[in-house]
């Protein structure tokens, strides 16, 4: 069984070979029913459950915590329904912490605190990201991603005749890319 450190805490995986679908709105129920101990109504809750929950492609949660909006989304175990489990999993304990308390209501917020004009930032920030490495806007597979990026460094690389700042350029751009995507 793999074991992901998620903000600190360790948690296994416990992949799901069948019923993804199933399970993610399973998931996503769980995650309801966790923060609802806190506070949280569902209308204030949002995951979007893919067409196909095996995919690689990252879980995003966003809810809405005493007016303030929270935001998280996970992407290093690469398939959705993987993702979407930790995130549970994460909720749950963060959620116990809060309950026991080991934590005030105040830094569980601070650990999903996003602004919604930083996330258009930084949405903008990433799309023009991918286009410096030449993908997709909606690219979120990690490894088409690393392979755009290896190219380019190679094709600009100071060592080999290229321009430095184009080439740190590219560089900034993956590490933004991959850090949003949680790597």
């Amino acid at each position: 069984m793999q074991t992901y450190t998620v903000k600190g805490h360790e948690i296994a995986l416990k992949v799901t070979k069948t019923g993804c679908n199933r399970k993610a709105t399973q998931l996503v129920n769980s995650i309801v029913t966790s923060l609802k101990q806190i506070g949280v109504v569902r209308d204030d809750i949002e995951v979007v459950i893919p067409p196909l929950a095996n995919r690689i492609e990252p879980a995003v949660l966003e809810f809405w915590l005493n007016r303030y909006y929270c935001r998280f989304s996970y992407s290093r175990a690469n398939r959705f329904i993987d993702n979407l489990y930790l995130i549970s999993k994460l909720i749950e304990i963060e959620v116990e912490e809060v309950i026991s308390g080991k934590k005030d209501i105040q830094e569980f917020y601070s650990m999903f605190n996003e602004s919604k004009s930083d996330m258009k930032k930084l949405d903008k920030s990433i799309n023009e990201a991918k286009v410096l490495l030449g993908v997709s806007e909606s690219e979120k597979d990690v490894e088409v991603i690393n392979l755009a990026y290896k190219k380019l460094a190679r094709k600009h690389h100071p060592d080999l005749g290229g321009d430095i700042e184009e080439f740190q350029r590219i560089n900034q751009a993956h590490k933004l890319i991959l850090k949003e995507m949680g790597y």
